[in-house]
């Protein structure tokens, strides 16, 4: 093989952006085949779908449509299951003769797509050996999400596998990064666990349906305006490569992100405004703001790590996976579920137990109905009084030891004066409910406090907001990236506690007052404590 022991060649990149299943005959027959292979027979396919509702029962395997769209939610929830098992198949494909032939320290992987749905990144990501994925993402705070969900696809570190050297060219309006700008996203991302970063494109292509992409060298071979700033970058990457060596982010706290339970949400919406992943994200702010360091992991992962685990749409809950959640809280995890969860079974039904199924028992309470809200509702949390949004529940205690947090004010009469959010003790551990998404303020109040409660409250909790702080932690010391992503200048305080030294500017302390030009970044080494 002519690279796979050549000492040059560090990795291999299989394929570029996994995307779209096929709806061809091929894909209906492979569809079929591995629903008999699941199911065994066609009775028991539509007993666990339930058919005969709206008469959909099936004779034969082969009756059964192929759809992503308005159908049974059980089939849809299959579909999106076999093409997974289709691209692990198709990945494995390539892995296995790579690594008969290649060198063991030559990794594999490939580019993916941050919040991308059309599979399971952690069930992909278990044949490849890096995770890669291409980072076109504007806003920062939603790009420090995307860069935690490919570290906690494998608990990690990750490459950005592509990047924007300013602007694309396939928005409705493709507006360039500001000076310094791409700089400060590129230390982000190792901030958050990269150990590269890599650049789409290179130099513009005369032609094809890109001409417009941003590049670091122009048409005619020179560098771009963007060049020196990308090159300053490389210098910076090439010095603090010794210091980031063996470093990587450690997280008490974890956001549960399950993909059934976000296609079961996508299939089935009730609110049109409901986006699964925003309803994510919306948790994730709050944590990051308050714990620091948080890992985006599936419900299957270890756990053990984690003082707190959040999740806000555990909407499919298997028993297993609640038998794998209640261990950990029995050992002292404080799990937080938010709303929608434990609604459906591995089959996308409805559980019968009521939410959140499995759980419900040991939450002490179960929700007696949900509403979907396209108007906000009072409500009092955490101290604060604040507003509940696009979806709420009415929480029934069942258990005289449960304990209430919080109450919805006056609004369609069905919630009126019910509880918000309960919580119930599990062993060493707890388990509590969020019947709601409250507003960002009263969200950020009442995390705050799960936060305290589970002694993952970050030194780092009260810098301002367009200020982030990143750690990458090895075996003797840490790195700390700070970043402004602020067009202006902010002055803010280091806690003592983060005393270190500036690994470009060894004369500058990383403790007391610190000033960060518009997109500076400054990037310092602390010493692990004893």
């Amino acid at each position: 093989m002519r690279y796979g022991h050549n000492p040059t060649i560090v990795g291999w990149q299989i394929d570029n952006e996994l995307a779209e299943p096929s709806f061809d005959p091929e894909a209906h027959k492979a569809f079929h085949a591995w629903l008999q292979h699941k199911y065994g027979t066609i009775q028991n396919l539509n007993q666990k779908w339930w058919t005969s509702y709206w008469s959909q029962t099936y004779s034969d395997f082969g009756q059964i449509p192929v759809h992503d769209a308005e159908e049974n939610p059980a089939l849809l929830l299959n579909w999106k299951q076999f093409v997974t098992d289709t691209w692990v198949s198709y990945v494995r494909n390539q892995t296995t003769p790579i690594r008969q032939h290649a060198l063991p320290s030559q990794f594999i992987t490939t580019n993916t797509m941050g919040w991308f749905d059309g599979f399971d990144g952690y069930t992909l990501h278990q044949s490849l050996d890096l995770v890669g994925w291409d980072d076109y993402e504007t806003d920062w705070t939603d790009n420090a999400a995307r860069h935690d969900l490919a570290r906690g696809y494998k608990n990690k570190n990750f490459w950005v596998t592509e990047t924007d050297p300013g602007f694309v060219n396939w928005r409705p309006n493709n507006l360039a990064h500001d000076k310094g700008e791409v700089r400060a996203l590129a230390w982000q991302a190792v901030g958050h666990g990269a150990d590269a970063v890599e650049y789409w494109q290179w130099r513009a292509a005369l032609n094809g349906q890109e001409q417009y992409h941003g590049v670091i060298a122009g048409a005619d071979g020179n560098p771009a305006p963007i060049y020196a700033e990308i090159q300053t970058l490389g210098a910076e990457f090439e010095k603090a490569a010794p210091a980031l060596q063996g470093t990587s982010p450690h997280a008490q706290v974890a956001l549960l992100h399950d993909m059934p339970s976000r296609w079961a949400i996508s299939f089935q919406k009730q609110v049109e405004d409901f986006n699964p992943v925003k309803a994510l994200t919306a948790f994730y702010g709050p944590l990051r703001h308050q714990a620091g360091t948080v890992d985006v992991i599936s419900p299957q992962q270890n756990l053990a790590s984690y003082k707190l685990i959040v999740a806000p749409g555990l909407n499919v809950l298997p028993q297993d996976t609640a038998e794998h959640l209640l261990e950990w809280v029995r050992q002292g995890g404080h799990l937080l579920l938010g709303p929608r969860s434990g609604m459906k079974d591995a089959e996308n039904a409805l559980d019968p137990h009521l939410q959140p199924g499995p759980l419900a028992p040991f939450l002490g309470a179960h929700v007696s109905q949900f509403y979907g809200l396209v108007q906000p509702v009072p409500l009092s949390l955490a101290q604060t009084q604040g507003k509940g949004t696009l979806w709420a529940e009415t929480l029934v205690p069942t258990d005289p030891t449960t304990q209430t947090e919080g109450f919805y004010g006056p609004s369609n009469g069905w919630l009126d004066g019910q509880p918000v959010a309960v919580s119930h003790q599990v062993g060493k551990g707890k388990i509590t409910y969020l019947s709601t998404i409250p507003d960002a303020a009263t969200l950020d109040a009442y995390i705050k406090k799960q936060v305290q409660d589970a002694s993952t409250l970050s030194p780092l909790a009260d810098l301002p907001a367009d200020i982030e702080a990143c750690l990458r932690t090895g075996t003797d010391h840490t790195v700390l990236v700070l970043i402004n992503h602020a067009r202006t200048p902010v002055t803010f305080t280091l806690p003592q506690a983060m005393a270190g030294t500036d690994l470009f500017d060894p004369r500058q302390a990383a403790s007391g007052q610190i000033t960060l030009p518009g997109y500076g970044v400054r990037v310092f080494t602390l010493p692990n404590p004893a």
